[in-house]
């Protein structure tokens, strides 16, 4: 059961972080100068991001602690892929298509046959 909990913090925490880059990133100019990272270092949406990513990494690490890495990294990278299409739709309007839904289904159906002892 606890690990159940600390693979769902994981992914909700990377999923999060990366939800928040995305949306920070509007904001950031697309040339690469001093100026553009004095932006980044202020900006709030993008820090967040960055302390959700990097407070994902331990939890990730407990989770890879407990689970055969040939297990719990795809397991993790899966759901987090998984999280993020849904969060990009629902948050960033962005499309989620019927070959994204088999997808889905299909990286579920695999994550159960690798579970299959």
């Amino acid at each position: 059961m606890q690990t159940i909990f600390l693979v769902i913090i994981a992914v909700a925490s990377g999923a999060i972080g990366n939800l928040l880059i995305k949306l920070s990133a509007k904001s950031i100019p697309q040339t690469l100068t001093l100026e553009t990272f004095g932006k980044m270092a202020t900006n709030p949406t993008l820090l967040l991001g960055i302390l959700f990513l990097v407070g994902s990494f331990p939890v990730y690490a407990m989770v890879l602690q407990r689970l055969p890495l040939s297990f719990g990294f795809p397991l993790v990278q899966n759901l987090a892929f998984v999280t993020l299409l849904v969060l990009s739709f629902v948050f960033l309007k962005e499309s989620l298509t019927f070959i994204n839904l088999l997808g889905i289904l299909l990286l579920i159906v695999g994550l159960f046959l690798a579970a299959a002892k």
